[in-house]
């Protein structure tokens, strides 16, 4: 009886940790001050039970949660639970297919899929409404300036002490652009509402 209810156990907990998305940890690579990091794998984000997929490409190059650093001592920092979720966002920040709205409401669903603590997806999900409006506007200055945020594959295997700045004035000099990206594609509108789909 008792291992029948810790099997019973085990496969509630496993269903449990598969609902949680992005279900795979990210394969990341960091510059040289372990400020950014460039995802060596695709990351698929299949968004609640929807048929959506958000794909961070492999290549991209993340800094996380921009949480200023006066806030770490409260538990927030640039790393945390919600750490795939950030990754996530920071890809719709700079592909821009979605509103910026959108975009914050997709981390807030990615962050409840993470089980991220409600204290804590509160606080970061308020700070991207009040102060992400910056992070964007830069993102699309830079994007029409043609910098770089995808390392190509044969570009990958850079030195440990380069740093993201230099390697990317050095891409963009090499003549490497991202690709193009999607205008509105499906997942945006799920990111309508703060709600996880199929819950």
């Amino acid at each position: 009886m008792q291992s029948a209810r810790l099997l019973f156990a085990t496969a509630a907990f496993c269903a449990g940790a598969l609902a949680q998305q992005p279900i795979e940890p990210p394969i990341l690579r960091p510059f040289a001050d372990n400020r950014e990091w460039m995802l060596f794998a695709d990351m698929p984000y299949r968004v609640g039970t929807s048929a959506s997929v958000i794909v961070v490409p492999r290549g991209f190059v993340t800094d996380f949660a921009s949480i200023p650093q006066a806030f770490w001592s409260l538990g927030l920092s640039p790393n945390g639970t919600y750490s795939k979720a950030a990754i996530v966002h920071d890809f719709l920040y700079w592909s821009q297919g979605c509103t910026k709205l959108q975009a914050d409401n997709l981390l807030m669903i990615a962050m409840k899929e993470s089980s991220v603590t409600e204290a804590a997806r509160n606080a970061v999900y308020d700070g991207v409404r009040l102060g992400g409006a910056f992070a964007w506007a830069r993102n699309a200055e830079e994007r029409a300036s043609g910098l770089p945020r995808i390392v190509p594959v044969d570009a990958m295997m850079f030195g440990p002490t380069v740093l993201w700045a230099d390697y990317r004035a050095t891409l963009q000099q090499s003549g490497v652009a991202d690709p193009p990206f999607p205008d509105q594609p499906d997942y945006c509108a799920l990111g309508d509402s703060t709600d996880v789909p199929g819950r």
